[in-house]
């Protein structure tokens, strides 16, 4: 019996040896993991950089959800609204937005799919109108702020 004992915890020893990772396949993963990370960032900077309020829009704003499709080069295939902000401006506009990013960067060679689908929502914040009045407290303080810096690196100008 002693015998069959040391031989099973033998075994089970060897088999979780062979089952658990090394110290580099798990640096492997995380660099892998890591990359595609840094290639969805690379994307939600994208878009954020391409969105663009329409100026016939409602000052609402409101969330978009778009589906868009990349092949491996980072192309556009497709694009549709999933789900609407209820202004067909704000509406076009993501999916204009979603247009106006591509060509996206090319995903990194651990996605393995030969087409990429995302689905994004594309928010855009309520407008803030200054026209009938003067602009919020805080942002004259701000200006007061930068004309300070201004006229101190100018001194006068």
């Amino acid at each position: 019996m002693q015998m069959k004992f040391s031989l099973l915890a033998g075994f089970l020893g060897l088999m979780a040896i062979f089952t658990v990772p090394t110290h580099a396949e798990a640096e492997a993963s995380d660099s892998r993991a890591n990359s595609v990370e840094a290639w969805k960032r690379q994307l939600t900077i994208r878009l954020t950089s391409k969105r663009i309020y329409p100026p016939n829009a409602p000052a609402e704003g409101g969330t978009a959800k778009v589906m868009f499709v990349l092949d491996r080069t980072g192309k556009l295939v497709s694009r549709a609204l999933v789900e609407s902000t209820g202004s067909s401006e704000l509406d076009m506009a993501a999916l204009a937005t979603v247009e106006s990013a591509a060509p996206f960067p090319e995903p990194p060679a651990e996605l393995e799919d030969d087409m990429l689908r995302f689905t994004v929502p594309l928010i855009f914040k309520p407008r803030t109108s200054w026209m009938s009045g003067s602009p919020p407290a805080d942002s004259a303080a701000d200006q007061a702020k930068v004309d300070a810096k201004m006229h101190s690196i100018c001194r006068g100008c």
